[in-house]
């Protein structure tokens, strides 16, 4: 593979300003104002409770003062602002009332009167620092008016008071021959010290530059608040004077220049199965560096970006595609086995006794045999049903226990039946004979209905516990106990269904295939087939790399013919390039009868189980012995006899496989077999042959289970 790097640069630049700017608008003013305030002092009351004096009312007063403060103006829109001024100014004033005092006596003997003219003064100081938020608004781009709240909070509230006598200049008071009295200082008591006033304000703007703007301005500020509480007294400001607004500017909007270099680099890679030669772009990528610049206020933005292209070149090249397929011998838990010469396919000729339970169980309370577990049928199927083709299972037999009781008492016409329905005894079932009797007379109004027996070969009876009860102090003992036994007058017609079949196995069991590929290309798809004479026995494909496969050899459909076994795989990459694989296993056949006829070693295998031990028990019934005495004629001399014994999960693991044992020894002597004869596998519940999550299941579980293998000598001569 080669590479080859190329740079190309270009260059753009590109600014964001108009070719008319807008105008800049202010987005902040801040500044500050100066006024001359008059307190004008509205008033009535005598006298200030720690100021006695005699005389007229105070109404009036007025008190000229300074005051200044900062503002900040912040524009809503080109006529609504919002503006906060801070700053000081004093609510300080004067109260004042003139007063004529006539009939005056004039002092040296003389005997005439005279008018003296009064003052009465009350002088307050009242400075204040203040804030004031305003709503206002620019009416013609000039007029500024506005509406706020101001806070005043008064710093001091010391006063002076004093009467002075104003004309004529000869006249004083007494005793102390003064033109002055009720001279009286402090402070005012009770006083409001946060004063609140509501505002009107309106001025002219006047720019001196871009910047700066000065505006007079007439403020009004009504009270909402008395200056005390103990007399109506209340100041109601009016001021004159100039505010000075300084207008801050955002900043332009900066200038953007854009460069943008392109680096290029390609690759050369030889493809397999590739028609003509092709280039791509695999990859771009981009990377941007910014570097910004002040020209006084004007910011200048440089932007770089460097785009990265990376382009393959594929060029055409052959594909290396091998295939090779390896063998591997496998025994039946998939370990490997030495090399084999052949595949040895073997039958055995083996009969299986499936046992029947003669109980049908119902659920709490319930009669009814269709709620049952048990397959039910309808006559016009009776004809086809035979219990040779049932599965050789066993509760897929048990299931059929009806059809095949009725199958039979159809086939010995002189047998009877007997059906005894029973309950549990406890909770809704607590003596119920009639749940009882009703549960036999299912059983029985089914072999008539279905099967056509007549109604006076089979008797029913009602009892509450069976005769043999299973723990009915448990639950799963009282499931057992809600029941119907069937007891039949001839054995044939409880005896255990007998299926003969065929085993096959083989040697090696497992045969696996290994299949090792190489394709540069990669594969879209593969086939095995394995094939015997032309007859397809497996077929697997798939699209990736095909997987290690286990052929199990005794699998239907297997071979069948002493013919090789051919496996053939195939596999196609993606340049449509195919290889074969093919090799081929020798298969050797060893059927029963081939066996037979060759007069080559044979086998027969026999498995019975003993329906069913009674709960808790190892003791045999007769109908057991009868049973064993047939099992027992299938014993030779050189047969191997295995008796393993089951339970159920009741109980103890130990408990049970001891009981388990107790039934082996039991089947044992009534076989009459030596220790050397036999060999005795107690399981108990360590291995539950059923679900024990039912009844039957767990009943099934009380068995033995016996397995005889008979080596079959043959005495024909091979032809």
């Amino acid at each position: 593979m080669s590479s080859i790097a190329v740079v190309v640069f270009t260059a753009v630049a590109v600014a964001t300003l108009s070719a008319q700017p807008l105008p800049r608008k202010p987005w902040l003013y801040v500044g500050g104002w100066a006024a001359y305030q008059n307190n004008i002092q509205s008033a009535d009351f005598q006298s200030l409770p720690n100021a006695f004096r005699c005389g007229p009312n105070y109404t009036t007063g007025t008190g000229g003062v300074g005051s200044i403060g900062v503002l900040a103006t912040y524009p809503l829109g080109d006529v609504v602002t919002v503006e906060f001024r801070a700053g000081y100014a004093p609510l300080s004033g004067r109260l004042f009332r003139n007063e004529t005092i006539g009939n005056t006596a004039e002092i040296g003997g003389s005997n005439q009167t005279t008018t003296v003219e009064a003052i009465h003064e009350l002088f307050t100081t009242f400075p204040a620092l203040t804030a004031e938020p305003i709503i206002g608004g620019v009416l013609f781009r000039r007029v500024r008016v506005g509406i706020g709240v101001r806070m005043s909070y008064l710093l001091d509230n010391s006063f002076r008071q004093l009467e002075t006598l104003t004309q004529p200049d000869y006249v004083f008071y007494l005793p102390d021959s003064s033109r002055t009295r009720n001279r009286v200082s402090g402070a005012v008591g009770n006083l409001y010290r946060a004063q609140f006033h509501l505002s009107f304000s309106a001025g002219v703007d006047f720019p001196l530059s871009d910047e700066l703007t000065v505006t007079p301005e007439l403020r009004y500020y009504y009270p909402l608040t008395p200056v005390t509480r103990d007399v109506q007294w209340q100041i109601a400001p009016i001021a004159i004077g100039a505010a000075v607004r300084y207008a801050l500017y955002p900043p332009p909007p900066p200038r953007y220049f854009f460069d943008t270099v392109y680096v290029r680099d390609t690759s050369t890679i030889a493809v397999i199965g590739l028609e003509r030669e092709e280039i791509t772009r695999i990859a771009a990528e981009s990377t941007t560096t910014r570097r910004e610049e002040k020209q006084g206020e004007q910011l200048l933005v440089y932007s770089t970006t460097t785009v990265t292209e990376r382009y393959e070149r594929r060029v055409p090249r052959a594909a290396l595609l091998t295939l090779d397929v390896a063998v591997r011998p496998l025994d039946a838990s998939g370990s490997p086995l030495d090399s084999v010469a052949r595949v040895v396919i073997e039958e055995t000729e083996v009969e299986e006794s499936f046992p029947l339970l003669p109980q049908v169980f119902f659920p709490e309370a319930s009669s009814t045999l269709e709620l049952s577990r048990l397959q039910l049928i309808e006559p016009a199927d009776t004809a086809s049903f035979d219990e040779k083709r049932l599965p050789p299972a066993t509760l897929d037999i048990y299931r059929h226990l009806l059809n095949i009781v009725g199958s039979r008492l159809r086939r010995y016409p002189d047998a009877k039946l007997t059906v005894i329905g029973t309950n549990a005894n406890v909770g809704p079932e607590a003596g119920n004979l009639a749940l009882s009797q009703a549960r036999a007379a299912a059983v029985r109004d089914y072999l008539v209905r279905v099967w056509g027996i007549e109604p006076s070969r089979i008797a029913i009876r009602a009892r509450n516990l069976p005769a043999s009860p299973s723990n009915n102090t448990t639950p799963e003992g009282q499931e057992e106990n809600r029941r119907a036994e069937l007891v039949a007058s001839k054995p044939e017609i409880l005896r255990p269904v007998t299926i003969s079949n065929v085993s096959v196995s083989a040697n090696p069991p497992l045969v696996e295939f290994v299949p090792r590929v190489q394709s540069e290309a990669g594969l879209v798809a593969w086939k095995a087939t394995i094939e015997q004479e032309g007859k397809t026995i497996r077929t697997l494909q798939g699209q990736s790399d095909p997987e290690p496969y286990r052929w199990n050899v005794t699998e239907q459909p297997y071979p069948r013919m002493d013919k090789p076994v051919t496996v053939t795989y195939t596999v196609r990459d993606r340049t449509g390039q195919t290889m074969d694989k093919s090799l081929q296993l020798d298969v050797e056949q060893l059927t029963v009868r081939q066996k037979r006829f060759e007069q080559r070693d044979d086998k027969r295998i026999d498995r019975f189980s003993l329906i069913v031990f009674d709960f808790n028990k190892a003791d045999l019934t007769p109908a057991h012995r009868e049973l064993l005495s047939e099992v027992k004629s299938r014993i030779q001399p050189q047969s191997k006899v295995v008796i393993a014994g089951y339970a159920d999960r009741s109980g103890d693991p130990d408990y049970n496989r001891e009981l388990a044992r107790r039934r082996c020894v039991e089947v044992q002597r009534a076989l009459g077999l030596p220790d050397a004869a036999v060999t005795i596998v107690p399981k108990g519940s360590d291995e539950l042959l059923y679900d024990n999550a039912t009844p039957e299941g767990r009943s099934y579980c009380r068995t033995v289970q016996i397995t005889i293998e008979t080596p079959i000598a043959n005495g024909g001569a091979k032809q």
